[in-house]
């Protein structure tokens, strides 16, 4: 039995491989996507209680295959507000960095974002943003890593056979421009913990290139990211003084493929004395896609620091045999920072 996983292993390990090149439609994900906000959508640009917040996110998937998915996100967010003394409305500037490596040819993705939202009042407690992304990107792959099977000989692999392959890229190194926009809608209790956002993220605009066949700047080919389309909630119910009920949703198309999340989770608020509060909370996610996963998930929750852990278990789907039943680790972790205000102007940010 263990023979016959691993000669599956070495058929379907190079099938993953080829699809970093072929499925063009596969962006990086996060399985906790409510806390990697600003690649959710940019209308959750400036979304959150106080003036600056960090947002760093880590991603380690498939290494039992063995061909390594490795992400890391980090994000700045920072407020301005249009009138001295009012904080309900507001514009917000910030800076993202994605890194993404993919697969044993080390397809390599780095992207540089610079994310800008406004966020106005419609109502008493509803709050509605929107935001653009431009960004510029990089993809990048190591030629040095390919091996073709005109290289095993007599049933001996020979790193110095002849490849018999004329021309595979005109590139292995890609420069593109990127945009994105999308919408949040905030509406949260006067009186109480609750709050539920609701919006949407369209992400590739433009529909960049990422053709490494192209033969040169002036003919990009034909090989273009596809869109991409964000729906999402996060929710937060009060249930009591110590407990509180959340819930999530995300559902996300591009080209071909789609990907359905939902899950929730209760969170025990241990200490509620300012500057002194600290929260735990448990949880669970499922996700739709071409793999099935369970996604349990802890955060806690200290002051304005949020640190929150993941790992997907692939449970069901035919990708259990390579992984064996292990997606990988995710961690998360977030600072919000509060500027103190002057006295005679104080108010507390209306979006928390």
């Amino acid at each position: 039995m263990k023979t016959s996983i691993f000669r599956l292993r070495n058929i379907l390990a190079p099938a993953l491989l080829l699809s970093v090149f072929t499925l063009t439609a596969q962006d990086i994900h996060f399985s906790q996507f409510g806390n990697s906000p600003l690649n959710l959508s940019p209308g959750l640009a400036g979304v959150f209680g106080g003036d600056m917040r960090f947002v760093g996110n880590y991603r380690n998937q498939y290494r039992s295959v063995p061909v390594p998915y490795t992400t890391f996100s980090g994000s700045v967010e920072n407020k301005v507000y249009w009138t001295k003394g009012r904080y309900d409305r507001y514009l917000t500037g910030s800076l993202i960095l994605n890194y993404d490596r993919q697969g044993s040819l080390h397809l390599t993705s780095i992207q540089v974002g610079i994310p800008i939202s406004v966020t106005l009042p419609l109502a008493k407690n509803k709050f509605l943003t929107a935001g653009v992304t431009p960004a510029f990107g990089q993809r990048a792959f190591d030629t040095n890593r390919l091996t073709f099977d005109a290289q095993w000989v007599d049933c001996i692999f020979d790193p110095n056979a002849n490849a018999r392959e004329d021309q595979l890229f005109q590139s292995t190194n890609l420069k593109y421009f990127d945009l994105s926009a999308g919408l949040n809608l905030r509406l949260q209790s006067s009186l109480k913990r609750s709050r539920l956002d609701i919006g949407g993220g369209l992400h590739h605009i433009n529909r960049p290139n990422q053709d490494f066949w192209s033969s040169s700047l002036t003919d990009p080919g034909n090989v273009k990211l596809y869109n991409k389309l964000s729906i999402y909630a996060l929710g937060l119910v009060q249930l009591s003084t110590n407990f509180d009920l959340v819930g999530q949703g995300l559902y996300q198309k591009q080209g071909g493929y789609k990907e359905i999340v939902y899950g929730g989770g209760l969170r025990l608020h241990l200490n509620q004395k300012p500057y002194h509060e600290l929260a735990l909370q448990v949880g669970a996610d499922y996700r739709h896609r071409y793999q099935d996963a369970i996604i349990p998930h802890v955060e806690v929750l200290w002051r304005t620091w949020t640190l929150g852990f993941t790992y997907d278990m692939n449970l069901w789907s035919d990708v259990n045999v390579l992984t064996n039943r292990r997606g990988g680790p995710e961690v998360s972790l977030i600072y919000r920072l509060y500027r103190v205000k002057p006295l005679p102007v104080f108010k507390t940010c209306p979006i928390i």
